[in-house]
């Protein structure tokens, strides 16, 4: 009777330990799950704002690239003109009117599907949590302690074997 007792009491503190443990448990996963959120909002707000920056920049048409074609010597070396036989420059066109309405921001690109390499499971968050948490704290380098200089041309302390005058 005493050895049912006895067993009955260890696995009634067994089970006290291991609900203790799963609390502990969920408890670090409901934190997990927080920095996560967070880590998820943060990033979308970055991503709002990098769209937003990209839709105020004007977008420029890329230029074909320049394709270099060997030129003969005789190209190269042009006879100057006589400054009488030289033309004019044309005259400068009056400048466009530009339009007053603003322009409007362009639409967001559809955004291509992310790879799963880019956003962690809540499992893989709550992992390095923690981990992170059982991790002893980083040891610092001691501050040096440094002697007070002393100051040229002040001289606190007088010799011991020095006379007043």
């Amino acid at each position: 009777m005493k050895r049912l007792k006895a067993a009955a009491a260890k696995s009634a503190a067994r089970a006290a330990a291991a609900k203790d443990k799963v609390r502990a448990a969920k408890a670090q996963l409901k934190q997990a799950r927080k920095l996560f959120k967070a880590e998820k909002k943060a990033a979308k707000q970055a991503r709002k704002k990098l769209d937003a920056a990209a839709a105020m920049m004007p977008v420029r048409a890329a230029k074909p690239a320049a394709v270099a074609k060997p030129l003969d010597a005789a190209k190269h070396v042009a006879a100057p003109k006589p400054v009488s036989v030289r033309k004019r420059a044309p005259a400068p066109k009056p400048a466009r009117r530009a339009s007053r309405r603003a322009s409007k921001p362009r639409a967001p690109k559809s955004r291509p599907a992310k790879s799963p390499e880019t956003m962690r499971t809540a499992a893989q968050v709550a992992k390095t949590v923690i981990e992170r948490l059982h991790r002893p704290p980083p040891v610092l380098a001691p501050t040096p302690v440094l002697a007070p200089t002393p100051v040229i041309g002040a001289n606190p302390d007088p010799p011991a074997n020095a006379a007043p005058s």
